[in-house]
């Protein structure tokens, strides 16, 4: 038992002594300042001035047909006639699709002749009245049986009509989902009918932006797979801001008399604004988030300082900076992330 401590004893001698050097030359480095510590962070600047800028917004947007109408049935009944081809064009007013109405037809001649009898008899009985022959509670009756089949024989003639489906604008009507024969419904679509005479285009912009927009402003746009720029004149802008996006939508107005531009269609947008002389812009990749707004490191001596800055619109690569400069500063655009104010730089 006395040689197990013994041994014991000896092991724990023998790696204190191991031990306690290496402990030392620890200590030693740690209280030594660190060389990284100090080093001056490497970093790209570029330099501020003033420059042009061509103000313009750009977006996205779709085009719009200028209207725009699915077709259904006002009543249900039998498919009797198509007057239309898929896809061609139709005039305001034209019939399109008619449906069975020989019922309602004869109840209408029907009505037609009964009123001719209650005609006759409102007569009579006026004439009898007037010479005390009958009462009035007995002429009220004839007229009232005239005024019904009036009644009734306009409501008829509202359900004839509605047997009709009427093209209600000038446009392109689209495929057809009926045929002859078909019993539709309200709820059955007969077509979509497009005015492409002229196509809206709608887009939305920054509420930044909003201020430089009105209406008659106009704007280009191109389209996928096209290189072919059009203009549009602004006619409408919403009068509130979207509280998710942040955004005010505005629709626009372009002619089309050829058609080349189709309802769907995506579109890149540009709008013109103002132009100016004296205007600071700086790389992006300058700028570094915080909680409110953004932030730049502006180079002094051998270090940095932090500033804060508001901005503007936005150009490729580039953006504007409209509070936080004043020129002739030297802006870090590379190594940013690395940096705090005070930090030691080189360029």
């Amino acid at each position: 038992m006395n040689k197990k401590i013994i041994y014991i004893a000896i092991g724990v001698a023998i790696l204190a002594v191991l031990l306690i050097p290496k402990l030392k030359s620890n200590t030693s480095k740690s209280n030594k300042p660190s060389k990284l510590a100090n080093a001056a962070i490497k970093v790209k600047i570029v330099n501020v001035a003033p420059e042009f800028l061509d103000k313009s917004i750009e977006t996205t947007g779709n085009l719009l047909a200028e209207e725009e109408v699915v077709l259904y049935p006002e009543t249900q009944g039998r498919v009797t006639e198509i007057n239309f081809n898929e896809g061609a064009k139709v005039q305001k007013d034209m019939l399109l699709v008619k449906i069975n109405d020989s019922d309602l037809q004869a109840q209408l001649k029907k009505a037609i002749a009964t009123k001719q009898l209650k005609d006759d008899n409102e007569k009579r009985n006026k004439a009898l009245l007037q010479k005390g022959a009958i009462s009035q509670e007995t002429y009220d009756i004839a007229n009232n049986e005239l005024i019904s089949i009036q009644a009734d024989i306009e409501l008829l003639k509202e359900q004839i009509r509605k047997t009709k489906i009427i093209a209600p604008f000038s446009g392109i009507i689209g495929l057809r989902n009926v045929s002859v024969g078909s019993y539709i419904t309200p709820s059955t679509k007969i077509a979509a009918l497009q005015s492409i005479d002229k196509v809206k285009l709608e887009f939305s912009v920054p509420e930044k932006y909003a201020p430089y927009i009105m209406i008659g402003n106009k704007v280009s746009f191109t389209t996928d797979g096209s290189d072919i720029k059009y203009e549009a004149k602004v006619y409408g802008i919403e009068p509130k801001i979207d509280e998710v996006s942040r955004n005010v939508i505005m629709r626009a107005v372009c002619n089309n008399p050829n058609h080349t531009l189709l309802p769907g269609a995506f579109a890149k947008v540009t709008m013109h604004t103002t132009s100016n002389n004296n205007v600071f812009m700086l790389p992006t990749q300058a700028l570094v988030p915080i909680l409110k707004g953004q932030k730049i490191y502006i180079v002094q001596g051998d270090s940095v300082i932090e500033r804060k800055v508001k901005t503007g619109i936005r150009k490729e690569d580039k953006i504007e900076i409209t509070e936080g400069l004043n020129g002739n500063e030297q802006v870090v655009v590379e190594g940013v992330m690395y940096l705090r104010s005070g930090s030691k730089v080189r360029m």
